[in-house]
């Protein structure tokens, strides 16, 4: 039969230890290599012993005058008193706290004392007659924990305050039901101070619509951030019956447990109402700008001058087109839409159509071109513009154009009345240069049987009608000279033949032969020369440029000296002619050297306007250039400045 198992009591380590040789040797190696730092304070709390690893948490071992039951550190806290307990049978157990023996005043620390996070735990020792002589105190060294607690309660305490002063709404939202955990004030503020943490969204907020309860929802379900822009919430805000609507961005971040499973939400919103209000009236604006250019008959388009690419045209440029012209093409496939030829019939590269130029920052001015569309062809002149950014609008590009078809046609037909005009002087010029020229060798020989015998009845009664048809006939022959060289001029026929000239011989020899014109006007020569100013020049053209200065100063400045001076300078060689005449406005000074332009009424001073025309022409055609100096009143003064040698 199978005995009974027995069952012994327990000894205590007392009597344990009676059976242990040399036991004391095991306690106190016990004592010394245990990691736990330990001190035994006496019932009066002076310290008795103290373990290595009290030495190294401490630095050193409380002073003889040290008690555990006076440290101030502890007696603030309330602890001192807690470990007293333990004189009296007790075990107890202090919380983690704060323990820097440089704070002691009655205790002079070591210097490698440092500031500790411990917790104490105290119990007694009781001697062999039963009562408590002493008791010992173990410290746990929880620096490391408490510094991670502490930094994060920190840590929660400034996304507290963050989220509090976060000039966006916040709001933490817990299970499916969406309870508020926490709602920032500015979040509160912004639903009309209502209560928020505690309730559900649907108890807080029951008139929300359900498209943004699914929302956040399906963020609680599938655990993935989600971002609306723009999201319109209408609701009553301020809980007074008045419904609004307020647009809001809102990121919708999920939050997970320990484990990793979504518990909650936390939502950032920012209102957003004022910019989307603005940004429509901006785009109402611009709609209505739209419609306004496109009331407008003059073709406009726009580009964004950061692509390129076309945002904009108006009814008329569409009308041009053929239809609507598309919109956001890049700059690079302007080719592949527009077909722009130059006024030659030369198709332009991309790069030099013109909504490519203008967009790249090159301001046009009037550029003339051909657009060939499915509604035909059309001659264009094309300006832009850049529009800086303002009012909430982007800078743009504007690019109008005019539709000059019509004026080219109208153009066209002026060039070839011009040619017909032309054409038909250079006929009448030469068909009447060939019986002026007879009828003038007639008059001189009239006029020289006249002078050889001034006394005879003919001389009497005709030499002074012969003198006046002579000056007529020479008048006559310079306008048909004129209509001449304006013919020569026009059909690219006039040809120059340079030769070495001795500019200041010419001028001599040009105003000798002006001396009696210039006594009839009542005017006096002065030619004022360099000697030896000579040059490869046409002479017959530039006598030509002289003759007309000199008979136009005649004419203006009559009754007054007229000044010539000849000198080096300027290009190589300068002619001045100056009279003391009626003077010129200097609002026509450019205008005299066109063709058949006048200062004055030709009813007062005769001539076609070709004279001065014909002189630039001359000049320029030279290498040179004329200028003229003169005011109302003030005479005229006519500067020629001409290179020695032609251009090569």
């Amino acid at each position: 039969m199978r005995g009974r198992p027995v069952v012994t009591e327990p000894r205590s380590l007392r009597e344990q230890l009676a059976d242990v040789p040399d036991s004391l040797a095991l306690l106190e190696g016990l004592f010394t290599h245990s990691p736990v730092p330990y001190a035994v304070f006496t019932a009066d709390g002076h310290c008795l012993l103290t373990n290595p690893a009290f030495l190294a948490m401490f630095g050193a071992a409380p002073p003889p005058e040290y008690s555990l039951f006076k440290d101030e550190l502890l007696a603030a806290l309330g602890y001192g008193k807690l470990l007293l307990r333990a004189v009296s049978g007790e075990r107890v157990q202090t919380p983690v706290f704060w323990y820097d023996v440089k704070d002691l005043e009655h205790v002079r620390a070591p210097a490698e004392a440092k500031r500790i996070a411990i917790s104490c735990t105290g119990f007694p020792l009781v001697s062999s007659s039963g009562g408590v002589t002493h008791i010992a105190v173990a410290y746990q060294d929880m620096t490391a924990e408490l510094a991670a607690r502490e930094a994060a309660q920190a840590e929660r305490r400034n996304l507290l305050q963050v989220f509090t002063q976060a000039p966006v709404a916040i709001s933490v939202l817990r299970g499916y039901a969406l309870r508020y955990e926490f709602a920032n004030p500015l979040l509160q503020k912004l639903m009309g101070g209502r209560e928020l943490n505690g309730r559900t969204q649907e108890e807080a907020i029951p008139d929300l619509s359900p498209e943004l309860l699914s929302l956040h929802r399906s963020v609680f379900e599938t655990g993935e951030r989600a971002i609306a822009q723009e999201c319109p919430v209408t609701i009553d805000y301020e809980g007074a019956g008045r419904v609004e609507t307020k647009f809001w961005n809102i990121i919708f971040e999920p939050l997970r447990d320990e484990r990793g499973q979504v518990d909650g939400l936390v939502t950032f919103a920012s209102d957003v109402t004022e910019q989307v209000l603005a940004r429509q009236a901006v785009e109402n604006q611009q709609k209505w700008l739209e419609a306004v250019l496109d009331l407008m008959p003059m073709p406009v388009v726009m580009a964004d001058p950061a692509s390129g690419d076309l945002n904009f045209s108006n009814a008329a440029a569409d009308r041009l087109y053929g239809g609507h012209i598309p919109r956001d093409v890049p700059a690079t496939a302007y080719g592949e839409h527009f077909h722009v030829t130059d006024l030659a019939g030369r198709r332009l590269r991309v790069d030099e159509i013109p909504s490519t130029r203008a967009a790249r920052g090159e301001r046009l001015d009037g550029l003339e071109v051909l657009w060939h569309t499915a509604a035909g062809q059309f001659a264009l002149s094309i300006s832009s513009e850049t529009l800086p950014a303002m009012h909430g609008h982007p800078s743009v590009v504007v690019i109008p154009f005019l539709d000059i078809t019509r004026l080219k046609t109208v153009e066209q037909h002026l060039q070839e009345a011009v040619r017909a005009r032309d054409e038909f002087l250079s006929v009448a010029s030469h068909e009447l240069k060939t019986p002026l020229t007879s009828l003038g060798l007639r008059l001189q020989s009239f006029a020289r049987a006249i002078q050889a015998d001034p006394a005879s009845a003919l001389a009497q009664r005709h030499g002074r009608e012969v003198e006046a048809m002579r000056r007529q006939m020479t008048r006559l022959s310079e306008l048909v000279d004129g209509l001449l060289d304006v013919s020569r001029i026009s059909t690219g026929r006039l040809k120059l033949q340079y030769e070495p000239v001795d500019l200041s011989a010419l001028v001599r020899e040009v105003a000798a032969r002006f001396e009696l014109e210039a006594a009839r006007a009542g005017c006096t020569l002065h030619v004022t020369h360099a000697e030896g100013l000579q040059g490869a020049w046409d002479p017959l053209r530039l006598e030509q440029v002289v003759s007309n200065l000199l008979s136009n100063a005649l004419k203006y400045g009559a009754g007054a000296p007229v000044h010539v001076e000849v000198a080096p300078g300027g290009l190589g060689a300068r002619l001045w002619v100056k009279d003391r005449g009626i003077g010129i406005d200097p609002e026509a000074h450019a205008r005299i050297f066109q063709k058949f332009e006048r200062a004055v009424s030709e009813r007062n001073y005769g001539g076609m306007g070709l004279g001065l025309y014909v002189t630039r022409t001359l000049v320029e055609a030279l290498g040179g250039t004329i200028q003229v100096d003169s005011r109302p009143g003030e005479g005229a003064t006519f500067r020629v400045e001409l290179p020695l040698q032609p251009a090569r």
